[in-house]
């Protein structure tokens, strides 16, 4: 079988639709919205609000009221940028980096859904999804 590049289009997409219903159910869980959990996990290295805002594909104000809840639950701080002093940086506090853990661990659907892989499905299917990411990272594509 020799798939066209048009013919994975909707596997993928279940797939993605299976990650983030798991991505929320553990977000509400947390009383977090799925852009909140999303922002959490990106936080992973401190972001300026303006590519957080990207990452997130929302505009700079949405980015801004979304980080100002999680700050109100102490699970970021926002510093002046060491680059540039109008600019904004965003950091995970300890609480919030737990917490993006948790969530990554609670979504289990997703470890349930890929422990059901044989160990080789697996093994197949960790270099496809890295070139995969790297592709669509690539803004050559």
């Amino acid at each position: 079988m020799n798939p066209e590049a048009s013919d994975l289009v909707e596997p993928l997409a279940r797939a993605v639709r299976g990650y983030y219903d798991s991505l929320a159910a553990a977000a509400a869980a947390h009383g977090l919205s799925t852009t909140q959990a999303r922002a959490l996990i990106a936080l992973d290295t401190p972001l300026s609000m303006s590519a957080l805002a990207e990452h997130l594909v929302c505009d700079a104000s949405n980015a801004t009221g979304l980080v100002a809840r999680m700050e109100t639950r102490r699970l970021v701080v926002r510093t002046p940028s060491a680059q540039d002093r109008r600019s904004r940086t965003v950091t995970a506090t300890e609480e919030g980096r737990q917490l993006a853990h948790r969530l990554r661990a609670e979504m289990h659907r997703v470890h349930a859904a890929l422990a059901a892989l044989t160990p080789t499905e697996r093994g197949a299917l960790l270099p496809l999804l890295d070139r995969l990411g790297d592709l669509l990272a690539d803004p050559r594509n």
